[in-house]
Order: structure tokens, then C-alpha cells, then sequence
């Protein structure tokens, strides 16, 4: 079987949606994606650098995708994504794809920051034994487990109270700035996190068509933001399973409000308007070792665990 290598281009967009739906509906990770959401990733790529495209008699085999972040703090933790194609598996392409995507990933970072450490990551769904295998043959080890967390939106949806002294609010344009501001405070301490900068924040909210501000509502104390959650919608996940799914993407309230159940009263909220707007079921991912006690948070308010994901992670020798 003779492979031809070369970078992805935005053309290739509806076959990578192709391959990685063929993929999904063997692997079951419930990580569905469409044709939208790989452009905006590859808006973000540098496709010529960090991408491949793995070809056999001109059909796409496999794909990978190399993906930086902006202000890197301590270590630049650089994510790497790819599948390959059911029908081309066990030919030893992933193992070479991997590998080909980890030198990718060191000659950017050398580039861009030269004097910091650098760690290679990859996220595999615990059930997908292939694709432990794969990381694990690669030298990479589980450095954290994540629930991907549900809850279906009925009448028995527990409403916690909001909490004296705070107000919430739907999310509004004009407090964009400032919810940035808090988000990058909330979660200057969470692993694996890092500053979002104005760009990296309007890409995955204010720009990002899967952002709901509808479904997105802030905390205030004394007119100020103090906690949010920030919704997405994946029109494909309604598509391929007739569930219309409110995402949860980002829940935070500012260290010295915490205890005081403005993040349930936050939570609780949203998921009443969520109802209210038609959705069936909520989503969200957790940090299993998340020290700010959200998963109770979440398990109070009815969430219960649909799946786990491992974050896999090499550091990788520079020079």
C-alpha cells in the first residue's frame, strides 16, 4: 500500500468530516463533529506546518492536526488530533502519523518558544483500547482523566436559589472583555489551563458560531462579574442522534466567591433556560481531579457520568 503525505488544505475539509464520522461511528467516543467545526479549527492550524493529510490512491486514509495555544505559562502543552479511516487501520499509519506529528509539534515550539519545555498531548476515550495502545506504544502516559458528564433537561431539574447579594444575568457583548478578564483569573490555577488572549477568546466565543449567549449567563456582585457559564450548541449532534444538546463549555466563579452557591444557582439557571429554549440534554467535561469542588457541583444539579477521556501527554527532548 503506497501513502502520500502532505499538509491539509481547507479543500479537504468535507473528506477529513467524512473520514472522522466514518471513525466515530466504530469508536462511539459521542464526540460528533461537522463540517463547520473542522473549518474553524482549521482557521486556527497553520496547515501548511502542523497538519497531515495521509492518502491512499488519492482517498484520505488518515489526517492529523497540530494545535498551539496562545501564552503558554510554564510548559507549552501542544495538543495533537488525527484518526485514521476504519478500513486503512492496523497498517501501522497511526503509528507513523503520531510520530510525524510529534516533530511537527517541536520544530513550531522551537520556533516559538524556544526556552520553554515542551509537552506533546492527545485525548483518547478510556474505551477505545486501539487508541491506548497507540499512545501508550508512543511513550505517552495518562496524565489526567476527564467525565464527560449529562444530564437530560425534564420537569425534575432541581432550582437552587440564587444567592443573597448576587444577581444573574444573561451574557451580554458589552462585558466581553471583562469576562475574559475573569475567566483567565478563574482558572489561572487549573491544569493544563492557560491565559486565553483576546484572539484565542473570540475564536472560541464571541466569533465561534457554536457559542450561545442565549444560554450563557453571568454573576454579578455589586455590578460586577464574578462567575459565569458559557454555552455552545453542535447543531450535528441534533443531526446524527435527534437530541438537541446544550453544551456546557466553561463554568467558573472567582476564588473568593466560591462556597457560597453562586456556581449552582449559575448552573441551575441555565439549564431552566436551557429547558425552556427546547434543549433536551446538557453536557459538560470535568477535570476528575479538579480541586475546586466541581464535581459536586455538577452531580447535585443531576449530571451523571456518559464517558471518561484521558489527556496523554509526552514531554518531548528539545535541540
Amino acid at each position: 500500500m503506497e501513502l502520500v503525505w502532505r499538509p491539509l488544505t481547507t479543500a479537504d475539509i468535507p473528506a477529513v468530516a467524512a473520514l472522522y464520522n466514518a471513525a466515530e461511528a466504530i469508536d462511539d467516543t459521542g464526540e460528533l463533529l461537522s463540517e463547520e467545526d473542522f473549518a474553524e479549527s482549521f482557521a486556527e492550524a497553520d496547515l501548511p506546518r502542523g497538519s497531515l493529510a495521509v492518502l491512499v490512491d488519492d482517498e484520505l486514509a488518515a489526517y492529523g492536526l497540530v494545535v498551539l495555544r496562545d501564552n503558554p505559562a510554564g510548559t507549552h502543552r501542544v495538543r495533537l488530533d488525527g484518526a485514521v479511516h476504519p478500513k486503512f487501520r492496523r497498517n501501522g499509519i497511526g503509528r507513523q502519523l503520531l510520530a510525524s506529528l510529534v516533530a511537527s509539534s517541536r520544530e513550531l515550539h522551537s520556533e516559538r518558544h524556544p526556552t520553554m519545555p515542551l509537552t506533546v498531548s492527545t485525548m483518547v476515550e478510556s474505551r477505545s483500547a486501539g487508541h491506548v495502545a497507540l499512545a501508550e506504544e508512543a511513550g505517552f502516559t495518562a496524565q489526567r482523566h476527564f467525565y464527560e458528564l449529562e444530564v437530560a433537561l425534564g420537569e425534575s431539574l432541581a432550582q437552587v436559589p440564587i444567592p443573597p447579594g448576587y444577581e444573574i444575568v444573561p451574557f451580554s457583548p458589552d462585558r466581553d472583555e471583562e469576562v475574559r478578564q475573569v475567566t483567565n483569573s478563574t482558572f489561572a490555577e487549573h491544569w493544563g489551563s492557560v491565559e486565553r488572549s483576546p484572539e484565542e477568546w473570540a475564536s472560541s466565543f464571541t466569533n465561534s458560531k457554536r457559542f450561545v449567549k442565549e444560554t450563557s449567563f453571568l454573576a454579578l456582585a455589586q455590578g460586577a462579574v464574578v462567575g459565569f457559564v458559557l454555552a455552545r450548541h453542535y447543531p450535528v449532534v441534533e443531526e446524527m442522534t435527534g437530541v438537541r444538546e446544550l453544551w456546557i463549555g466553561d463554568v467558573g466563579t472567582l476564588a473568593e466567591h466560591r462556597g457560597r452557591g453562586v456556581a449552582s444557582a449559575l448552573l441551575s439557571w441555565t439549564l431552566a433556560q436551557g429547558r425552556a429554549q427546547g434543549y433536551q440534554r446538557a453536557g459538560l467535561s470535568v477535570d476528575t481531579a479538579n480541586s475546586t469542588g466541581a464535581l459536586g457541583v455538577y452531580e447535585r444539579a443531576g449530571f451523571g457520568v456518559a464517558r471518561t477521556w484521558i489527556d496523554f501527554g509526552l514531554p518531548v527532548l528539545l535541540g
